[in-house]
């Protein structure tokens, strides 16, 4: 398995939720709720706030301005309330798609992992063309190895949004994992097409090209899109550490071993460069680096420490 995985989804979980208000409610309307929306979206959250409790002053507190709360709370970083937030305007009788992506969402980043699910397949059951939803489904599929769900994620953001980069990036690693290798080439370059089409500095896809090409044993071919990634993005150990791999392959010492080095540089705790290191000095003599690069490798790996960019994380949108 090439994908190391840290954070494994051990059960489903049901919701646990205080008992429904069967007050009626008077809900923001229409026009006050997109005002709100659009000031949360676009970061302004003191103007977004300042809107929500005018509204509860005039109007009261509903299950509708408990969610805006929780999406402000959530922009602000404040998940552990924007959670109960989004708890309490469900129990109170919101049942909308955006209710349970919240819950979801900061489900990920409090690595409450057993609750994420749930709410994505309910947010999934209301609003089944959400492209989004089936992005972080498939992103949690990939991250708890079930790779064959994934890639039919994926394939249905495609299918409704064909100019979503990420999600052929994120199919191409799912085409890998379930051995379509052949397929997730073509899947990365229409990846590639998409960023430079849209201008993105995004370095994954040509990075994903490079390793997979490596795996192929196409070391030539596999160059050019590693240093392409290196291009896009110069602050990437694994990129740094991708490309010295290949030029080391390809007998070109003095640049693997730059990059090599690049790459230890911005993450000190990048194992496999340093492993990597040791190996290429090994092999010009040069026993006594080689041993401090080696010693650092066996410690960073001891420790718990090594990173090697495998594993994905799951962003919320």
């Amino acid at each position: 398995m090439r994908v190391s995985q840290e954070l494994v989804l051990s059960c489903f979980a049901v919701f646990v939720l205080s008992s429904f208000d069967s007050k009626p409610q008077i809900q923001p309307s229409p026009a006050s709720r997109q005002i709100i929306q659009k000031l949360i979206d676009s970061g302004h959250l003191q103007e977004a706030r300042d809107k929500l409790q005018a509204e509860v002053a005039a109007r009261g507190e509903t299950s509708e301005t408990i969610f805006l709360e929780g999406l402000i709370l959530f922009k602000e970083k404040r998940y552990e309330e924007s959670l109960n937030k989004a708890e309490r305007s469900l129990a109170l009788g919101l049942r909308e798609p955006e209710v349970y992506k919240l819950i979801a969402f900061n489900g990920v980043v409090l690595d409450r992992l057993k609750i994420v699910e749930p709410a994505l397949k309910t947010a999934l059951n209301l609003a089944p063309n959400d492209s989004t939803v089936h992005f972080h489904l498939g992103l949690l599929y990939f991250t708890t190895n079930r790779f064959a769900m994934a890639e039919s994620q994926f394939q249905k953001v495609i299918e409704l949004n064909p100019s979503y980069m990420k999600a052929y990036d994120m199919l191409g690693q799912a085409q890998e994992e379930v051995e379509k290798e052949d397929a997730a080439l073509g899947t990365y370059r229409k990846a590639i097409e998409l960023t430079e089409q849209q201008s993105l500095r995004d370095e994954s896809a040509y990075l994903h090209l490079a390793k997979l090409l490596w795996v192929k044993n196409q070391y030539q071919e596999s160059l050019a899109p590693a240093q392409k990634a290196v291009e896009i993005n110069p602050g990437s150990a694994e990129a740094h550490f991708v490309l010295g791999r290949l030029l080391a392959k390809l007998g070109k010492e003095i640049e693997a071993e730059k990059a090599l080095r690049r790459s230890t540089q911005i993450d000190p705790k990048y194992g496999e460069a340093y492993y990597l290191l040791s190996r290429l000095y090994v092999k010009q003599g040069r026993q006594k680096e080689a041993a401090e690069a080696l010693e650092v490798f066996k410690s960073v790996t001891r420790n718990g420490e090594q990173k090697s960019g495998k594993t994905p994380s799951l962003p919320v949108q």
